[in-house]
């Protein structure tokens, strides 16, 4: 708004209500003030909000502190018993996910859509939502490659944190993801890191995030040529035909729609 709409604005404003030149600071250092304390409580909310949802699922993970053991041997697939109770109590649950050095810790869900983009892990409606499993992979058995989805959140929850691999140390460090399923815990290390973003339908390029399950041994190679060029580093390990991978994604901001991407093979 220009000065002399606000100049007229005032004008009229005092005409109004009989208002003296010499009031209408005050009132509007009140009025400024009231708006400012409105929206701090606003944005004080916002983070109080995250952060109660981040402490829910601390809980979550303190309640099972999944140690890592083998698998019982059956005929018929057997439930974890760390993943027992929080199967019973949600049944979208597929498994666990867990990267030392960093937050996550996190249940990871899976339904026919994005319902946990927004839900916490007993459905309720939430910002951070929880990660969750690309709708197009299959999960039982997995397929290829398994795309698990996190928040890029502010306060560093989440799959914040995976932007830490922009740093070649910390790779260094930390190249192993642990990532469980209901009946087997697994170990994948780190192959490629990078950035992208999601595309056009009509672009004619590499989209990583439409490689679910390979078609032949060339389908395969194909892509572990093309997240090798686009890594942001040398990891030293690659992956062969056969090999089953697993790639977190989360929101990244060098670009519009952009992505950070970690992609890792089963040991």
């Amino acid at each position: 708004m220009r000065k002399p709409e606000v100049s007229s604005l005032l004008q009229r404003f005092q005409k109004r209500y009989r208002i003296g030149r010499r009031h209408i600071r005050p009132i509007l250092l009140v009025f400024f003030s009231v708006a400012f304390i409105f929206s701090a409580a606003m944005i004080g909310s916002h983070y109080r909000q995250i952060a109660r949802e981040e402490q829910k699922l601390k809980e979550l993970a303190a309640e099972h502190i999944p140690p890592l053991s083998v698998a019982p041997t059956s005929r018929e697939p057997v439930i974890l018993e760390q993943y027992r109770d929080l199967y019973a109590r949600n049944s979208d649950l597929v498994g666990w996910i867990k990267i030392e050095g960093t937050v996550i810790d996190y249940p990871v869900m899976y339904t026919a859509d994005d319902f946990y983009l927004d839900h916490d892990f007993d459905k309720n409606s939430a910002r951070s939502g929880v990660p969750y499993i690309d709708k197009r992979c299959t999960v039982e058995p997995f397929g290829t490659n398994t795309i698990i989805y996190g928040h890029h959140m502010r306060q560093g929850t989440m799959f914040a944190s995976l932007e830490r691999y922009e740093d070649e140390e910390f790779l260094k460090e930390h190249p192993i993801i642990r990532f469980d399923t209901l009946y087997e815990q697994q170990q994948f290390e780190i192959i490629a890191v990078f950035k992208s973003r999601i595309y056009r339908k009509r672009d004619k390029v590499f989209k990583h995030y439409n490689f679910l399950n390979a078609e032949s041994k060339s389908d395969f190679e194909r892509y572990i040529d093309n997240i090798k060029a686009l890594s942001l580093h040398d990891t030293g390990r690659s992956a062969v035909y056969g090999d089953q991978l697993l790639t977190l994604s989360t929101c990244a901001y060098h670009a519009k729609y952009g992505q950070f991407v970690v992609v890792a093979r089963k040991k």
